[in-house]
């Protein structure tokens, strides 16, 4: 084979010699890469011809079928766009649909919780009659996790009542006043008995444990209404949150519809509507008390 130091030099003599001695029938044939301004012709050679050096390789070595292998190599791939693994703008769930086309809804894990936690759990609800305008202890209800009433009793009210207020309550003179209305001590003492070591679901707790005249620790309360993410901007101060009704919560969070105008409440009703709002909302309210806690302990052991 011939070898030039070269490619694009002159064609030596000793390949002209051999050109001229070449029988008619022989198909020995020699490919150089030529200067660019050559033919079109003579550029699809070279191009052919790249994948050797030109002191090693010529086209006599290379039938047309691995020239054409050759060019295919030599040919730049084009590139691919990939698909991006993200989501899509607009769509919840990356665009992906089922079987019949429709995009497919996202699983929303539900907080599992063992019987013997649900147990610690429970929900009140007390309503008030009123006396010279006091609002009076007249019942009590307090439900379980599922909403099992696990206590309800009408209250008896000592002194005279100045408004039943049954439009409301649901009260009536002849509930507080019937043999089954336990007295408020035996009220107190029960509802004690019940709450110790419960965390106690409810909605404004405060007026109901006002009216009980009892108190709880703090840690084991769950106010929805005192409970940020379900209260609203005050209208004067916006920067101040002020509590919803229970009915709006129970409507909005819940699709529950409860105290409806011009009925009366049902504090077993409505008692079970605050332990579903709580259920709702379990898992941040949780981590909400337990760094309130942490807190508070670190506050503590800096003041001793």
């Amino acid at each position: 084979m011939i070898q030039t130091s070269n490619p694009w030099t002159a064609i030596p003599k000793e390949f002209e010699q051999s050109k001229i001695n070449m029988k008619e029938n022989e198909s020995i044939s020699f490919s150089f890469p030529l200067s660019p301004h050559e033919s079109d012709d003579t550029q699809s050679m070279s191009s052919s011809i790249s994948a050797c050096t030109a002191s090693t390789c010529s086209s006599s070595d290379l039938s047309d079928e691995q020239v054409e292998d050759v060019r295919r190599q030599q040919a730049p791939k084009k590139k691919t766009k990939r698909r991006s693994r993200g989501r899509r703008q607009g769509s919840k769930n990356g665009g992906k649909k089922n079987k019949d086309g429709m995009k497919k809804k996202k699983n929303v894990e539900v907080e599992r919780i063992s019987e013997e936690e649900k147990e610690k759990y429970i929900a009140i609800d007390c309503e008030m009659v009123s006396v010279r305008g006091i609002s009076t202890l007249a019942r009590v209800s307090i439900v379980n996790w599922y909403g099992d009433t696990i206590f309800n009793t009408f209250v008896r009210v000592e002194e005279e009542v100045t408004d039943y207020l049954t439009f409301v309550s649901g009260i009536r003179q002849a509930d507080i006043e019937s043999e089954d209305a336990m007295s408020f001590e035996d009220c107190q003492d029960a509802v004690l008995e019940i709450f110790r070591g419960k965390v106690v679901v409810g909605h404004a707790l405060r007026n109901d444990f006002i009216a009980l005249n009892i108190m709880h620790p703090w840690h084991l309360l769950r106010d929805t209404a005192k409970y940020e993410p379900f209260m609203k901007s005050c209208p004067l101060e916006p920067h101040v949150l002020v509590p919803k009704k229970l009915k709006v919560l129970a409507k909005n969070k819940l699709d529950m519809i409860i105290q409806e105008d011009g009925k009366e409440h049902c504090s077993i009703e409505d008692a079970t509507a605050a332990m579903e709002l709580y259920k709702k909302a379990r898992g941040k309210w949780e981590n909400a008390m337990q760094w309130k806690l942490r807190k508070t302990n670190s506050i503590e052991k800096l003041k001793r």
